[in-house]
């Protein structure tokens, strides 16, 4: 299981675990070098610029009514996620740093892929089991239809180069814009009783942008309540851009469902600390938002904390989260049909909509056992 440790107020994750079994028939593992974070997130020149001088980074001061009550009380968890991680193993002190070189250089190569286009949506499901040709999938270039692999084992898709895809058991994906889902569900007769998101917020890279042409206008067009059950848990990923919570509490108004829970995800290094400075908060803050909400008529009684951090090693590729399903279920959320929607990677037993939902599933993140090894790092991408 991924969640390595809960108490009050706080979790921790390794999604290293999560991906590794989910994969162990196919005596694949996730790359252990995406997750080599074992420096603060910052330049090269000013990295470079600590290590000449041997001294560990200036922290800037603040005055005490700059950070919110909220970064206080994260800052402080924070506090106990290390000291805990530390004394059981999970977090190690390193001898040395390379500001996360190796990670970085893992994220650049697991992008270089390419996925087929998007196009008009299609509610066919075509399944398959073990291996199957992507042109198979394919029409006129094109994957239209949602592909579904057998729940039985986890299945490995190759294209026209003989590169591959791995694909969870009971995966099934859609590429295209995630109001597809709409038509999917009606025809097919599918509810969705999780709903994970992790929208295209405006304050997102430009890649990212670029990759959904629009940004907070999408959910607009999106009726949720159409296609999830009555005691449905949803659940958004948020940016920090300011006034974003509230929108996104408008949009539960208008959806009529109630806010129940406001977490958030802490990303730190290999050796507990967080990946910024809680004094840059003017700039850039170690933590992301998730909250979660219900239908008003839903009689569900999700015993789910109200506040909680989540803290793990972040993936060296920008914008992924952490999978959430193991952690849900250690709270007793029943989940028979999870969504996730912007999906750009796959989950078991989970419908995944976007663009680019089996962006990660390539071989660049993924890699024979026992030769993802740290001492060997440009042996493997050469």
């Amino acid at each position: 299981m991924s969640v390595i440790h809960v108490e009050e107020g706080f979790a921790i994750l390794d999604e290293q675990i999560y991906y590794n079994k989910i994969f162990g028939k196919l005596n694949v593992e996730i790359r252990s070098e995406l997750y080599e974070i074992n420096s603060k997130f910052m330049p090269d020149s000013q990295f470079q610029a600590m290590k000449k001088r041997g001294i560990p980074n200036r922290k800037r001061k603040m005055r005490k009514e700059e950070k919110s009550e909220e970064t206080t009380w994260i800052q402080g968890i924070a506090s106990e996620i290390q000291k805990i991680g530390l004394s059981s193993g999970y977090f190690t002190k390193l001898d040395s740093h390379d500001n996360n070189e190796y990670a970085r250089s893992a994220a650049e190569k697991a992008l270089l892929v390419k996925t087929p286009p998007k196009r008009m949506a299609s509610t066919q499901v075509i399944e398959f089991e073990s291996i199957e040709r992507m042109d198979n999938l394919m029409c006129n270039g094109i994957i239209s239809n949602w592909i579904s692999c057998s729940e039985n084992s986890p299945g490995i898709i190759e294209d026209s180069e003989n590169h591959k895809f791995y694909i969870p058991p009971g995966a099934t994906f859609h590429v295209g814009d995630v109001t597809d889902v709409e038509q999917y569900s009606v025809l097919n007769e599918v509810l969705f009783d999780l709903v994970i998101a992790d929208p295209p917020w405006f304050s997102l890279s430009v890649k990212r942008k670029k990759t959904y042409k629009m940004d907070e206008q999408v959910l607009d067009n999106l009726h949720l309540p159409s296609f999830t059950t009555d005691d449905s848990l949803i659940i958004f990923w948020i940016t920090n851009r300011k006034g974003v919570e509230n929108e996104m509490n408008e949009r539960f108004k208008q959806w009529d469902m109630e806010l129940i829970a406001t977490w958030k995800w802490l990303k730190v290094t290999k050796e507990g600390e967080p990946v910024y400075d809680f004094d840059n908060i003017r700039h850039k803050v170690p933590y992301e938002t998730l909250v979660f909400a219900k239908k008003r008529k839903s009689s569900e009684k999700f015993d789910l904390p109200d506040k909680l951090i989540i803290a793990s090693v972040p993936m060296a590729i920008h914008s992924h989260k952490p999978p959430l399903l193991d952690l849900l279920r250690h709270f007793n959320v029943d989940i028979k049909q999870p969504l996730e929607l912007f999906a750009r990677s796959l989950l078991p037993s989970t419908h995944s909509i976007g663009f680019e939902p089996f962006l990660l599933q390539s071989e660049h993140i993924f890699t024979p056992k026992n030769a993802c090894n740290i001492n060997n790092h440009q042996n493997l991408y050469q």
